[in-house]
């Protein structure tokens, strides 16, 4: 089961002080699905991995991280509305200024995992047109994460198969991916699955079990 704990911190941009929930610790029972998403019970302690300030609005990890954002621009019109995106979920709200923030920052990792969990979020509340246009944002911060050959490349170019797919994107998803090899088996079995999925123009989601038949 997940433990979820009271943590003070300082907000990093107005320097004011609150309890927030923070999570001690989790568990995982089975295997993530092919974006990665991890299985329950952390699946559903999304609303804990972020914070957000109730004075300024600041969001990240941990509002004591620091940010080159000003109070200013967490007043923005654009900070406000979310590029003007109505989402169903107030986690994806909070997950999309969370990306808005890193790309500020010129953090591409950190603006590509926060609007993969917008994504995740706009899915839990079945918000597909939503859900689709940050598997968009996701699929170009992932392209300059493998161009810049990130530390996690290999599962990062995974992931970016299954945004196109379930994105739509089929025919370029496969064009793609026509010659990548890994020289991990199971990351080819994955791909060649992503790729049979495209090829159905299936949009579906699935977890890593589906490819290898066991949890």
């Amino acid at each position: 089961m997940s433990r979820i704990v009271s943590v003070e911190c300082k907000c990093a941009i107005c320097g004011a002080t609150n309890v927030y929930r923070g999570l001690a610790s989790t568990n995982i029972s089975g295997g993530p699905d092919l974006d990665l998403r991890p299985a329950e019970m952390k699946r559903s302690t999304m609303h804990v991995w972020i914070q957000e300030c109730p004075e300024c609005g600041y969001i990240s990890k941990e509002v004591s991280d620091p940010s080159d954002v000003t109070r200013e621009w967490l007043l923005s019109e654009k900070y406000l509305t979310c590029d003007e995106i109505l989402f169903e979920s107030d986690l994806a709200k909070q997950f999309y200024k969370y990306y808005l923030i890193s790309l500020e920052d010129k953090n591409p990792e950190n603006a590509f995992f926060a609007v993969l969990h917008a994504v995740w979020a706009c899915d839990d509340k079945n918000d597909d047109i939503n859900a689709k246009h940050c598997r968009e944002l996701a699929i170009s911060l992932a392209t300059k994460l493998i161009e810049s050959n990130h530390d996690n490349k290999e599962n990062i170019m995974l992931m970016r198969a299954d945004l196109m797919r379930r994105a739509g994107q089929f025919e370029t998803m496969i064009d793609a991916y026509a010659s990548v090899q890994f020289d991990e088996e199971l990351l080819n079995q994955i791909l060649r699955f992503e790729v049979e999925k495209a090829k159905e123009k299936n949009t579906a989601c699935y977890r890593v079990a589906d490819v290898t038949g066991k949890e």
